[in-house]
C-alpha cells in the first residue's frame, strides 16, 4: 500500500469559483431567472451545494418551484456552461506553484478531489495538460441526491484511495469541508492559505516541508 496525496482543485490548483467573479454569479443568475426569481444575494446562496443538498424543498417552496431535480438541473447546467465559458475566455487561471508537484510526483501517486461537476474537472485537466500530474481525478455527480458524495462527505476521497491502492496520505484543500472530507477518509489534512489568514501553508511549494516535519514529530 502506498502513500498519497490529494489535492481539491478550485482555490487550490486553479485560481477559480471566487464569490466575486462575474461568472460565477452570473450562472446564478441565469437559473433564478429562468425560474422567474429575484436574484438577490440571498437567493444566490440558497443555490448553493450545501442549501440544495440540504433544504431542497425548502428552497423549491421558497421559489415556488414544484421540482427540486429540475431546479437543481437547471441551476447545474448554468453552472457548467458559465464556467467553462470562463475557462474558455482566460478567466480560470492555474496557479504558478502548480510547477512544484511535478517534483512531488516523483515520490507519490497524486489525485484530485473536486466538488465542481466532473465535466469541469474534465475540461480543466485537459486545458492545462494535468493528465501526467494526477493519476485520477474526480468531480461530484450532476444529479441531486449525488450532492451526498460531495464534501465534507468522504465518499470521493476515499474512491481516490482505493484506486490508488493507499490507506494513508495527505490532502490539499482550502476549505473547512476539505479538512473535514479528509480525516474522514484517514487522510491528513494539508490547508492551504494563500493570503496567510490561517491554514497550514501558503504555497503548493510547501508541502514538501510540511511533510518532512510532520515525518519528524
Amino acid at each position: 500500500m502506498s502513500e498519497l496525496i490529494g489535492f481539491d482543485m478550485d482555490g487550490v490548483i486553479v485560481d477559480s469559483d471566487r464569490p466575486g467573479d462575474t461568472w460565477f454569479r452570473d450562472s446564478f443568475v441565469r437559473t433564478l431567472t429562468d425560474f422567474g426569481v429575484e436574484p438577490s444575494d440571498e437567493n444566490i446562496r440558497a443555490l448553493y451545494i450545501t442549501s440544495m443538498r440540504d433544504n431542497a424543498a425548502a428552497v423549491c417552496e421558497r421559489f415556488g418551484v414544484d421540482d427540486p431535480y429540475l431546479l437543481w438541473k437547471r441551476r447545474d447546467e448554468n453552472y457548467i456552461a458559465y464556467k467553462l465559458a470562463a475557462l474558455k475566455r482566460g478567466e480560470i487561471e492555474l496557479f504558478a506553484d502548480v510547477d512544484a508537484l511535478f517534483e512531488l510526483k516523483e515520490s507519490y501517486p497524486m489525485g484530485l478531489v473536486s466538488n465542481s461537476p466532473q465535466a469541469v474537472v474534465d475540461s480543466i485537466i485537459e486545458h492545462f495538460s494535468l493528465q501526467e500530474l494526477f493519476d485520477v481525478w474526480f468531480g461530484r455527480g450532476d444529479k441531486l441526491p449525488e450532492l451526498r458524495f460531495a464534501k465534507p462527505s468522504p465518499a470521493m476521497l476515499i474512491d481516490m484511495m482505493e484506486r490508488l491502492d493507499a490507506t494513508r496520505g495527505y490532502y490539499v484543500g482550502d476549505s473547512p469541508e476539505d479538512v473535514i472530507a479528509a480525516r474522514a477518509a484517514g487522510l491528513v489534512p494539508i490547508r492551504i492559505s494563500r493570503n496567510g489568514s490561517d491554514g497550514d501553508i501558503r504555497s503548493l511549494r510547501q508541502i514538501a516541508g510540511f511533510i518532512a516535519t510532520r515525518a519528524g514529530e
